[in-house]
């Protein structure tokens, strides 16, 4: 925006040498430029060279990960859809890589989240607080990744496994998560730039911001504007197995998993009270 152009002249060398912030920053520029100015085409190269070099690095980070960069940028990208891969595999590919990224053997303990690997890494702050009442951008991210570029008809099986895990961290993100993402899943609101950054609890993540109606207007794939983020199809399936899934029971047993770690029960707070009444009973209606 000045009047000299910044260059990324640092990418031309070893990007594995680079700290995560320096491969934030070009990520972020990919996704806002994107966003701001429609497509070119030295994003989009430059965005898939980079994506398979930090891949293996998605959970370093660098006040937030780069798995939430990654994302973002792909978001931006594609948003309508993977309508013109750079090859045929690419969809499965990136559903098999980016998609599961958080199911890295190294961030988990048999079912328990090994914690500082991903979600919210440290209560190192001043008022001793991990943030748990909002969900960690890795973690939205992802959901909102698997939930667009899923088939349709994979939604009700995928959720289904991202409800069958049994680690009192990851329950207390799903909650939080539905609880945040509630009106997007609804249709209600439609894009992640119309999510408010000061709700609570919040299930924004780095620069999602950036993503708004107008990418899918912009797009010069050929493909179809979608009229909202996530299908309509993937969100009511999403919606059904989460309101099919939590009885009464199922709820109890969550809520006394998520009591056995103090600071999850404290910071989550009434964010369980506000989950029972938007989800708890629902698919019995």
């Amino acid at each position: 925006m000045g009047d000299e152009r910044r260059m990324f002249h640092e990418l031309m060398g070893d990007v594995g040498s680079l700290t995560a912030w320096e491969l934030q920053e070009p990520l972020q520029e990919i996704a806002s430029g994107t966003s701001s100015f429609g497509p070119h085409a030295e994003w989009h190269d430059w965005y898939h060279y980079l994506l398979g070099q930090l891949l293996p690095r998605s959970h370093e980070n660098f006040v937030s990960s780069l798995l939430e960069s990654l994302i973002t940028g792909f978001l931006a990208i594609y948003p309508n859809g993977i309508h013109t891969p750079p090859y045929k595999e690419f969809h499965g590919d990136i559903l098999n890589t980016l998609g599961r990224c958080m199911m890295d053997p190294r961030c988990w303990n048999g079912e328990d989240v090994v914690v500082g690997s991903m979600l919210h890494r440290s209560n190192n702050n001043p008022n001793q607080v991990w943030c748990w009442w909002d969900a960690c951008g890795d973690f939205s991210a992802s959901m909102y990744l698997c939930l667009k570029y899923l088939p349709p008809s994979l939604v009700p099986s995928w959720f289904a496994s991202v409800l069958a895990i049994r680690s009192p961290h990851w329950r207390a993100q799903v909650l939080v998560w539905l609880v945040g993402s509630n009106e997007l899943l609804r249709g209600i609101v439609r894009w992640p730039s119309e999510l408010q950054i000061e709700a609570h609890p919040s299930v924004g993540w780095e620069w999602s911001h950036c993503l708004r109606a107008e990418l899918a207007t912009s797009d010069q794939s050929g493909a179809e504007p979608v009229d909202s983020f996530v299908p309509r199809s993937s969100r009511e399936g999403a919606l059904a197995v989460a309101r099919e899934h939590f009885t009464e029971d199922v709820y109890l047993a969550w809520l006394e998993s998520i009591s056995q770690v103090p600071y999850l029960q404290a910071e989550l707070a009434a964010i369980p009270s506000t989950f029972e009444s938007l989800y708890v009973g629902r698919g019995e209606a």
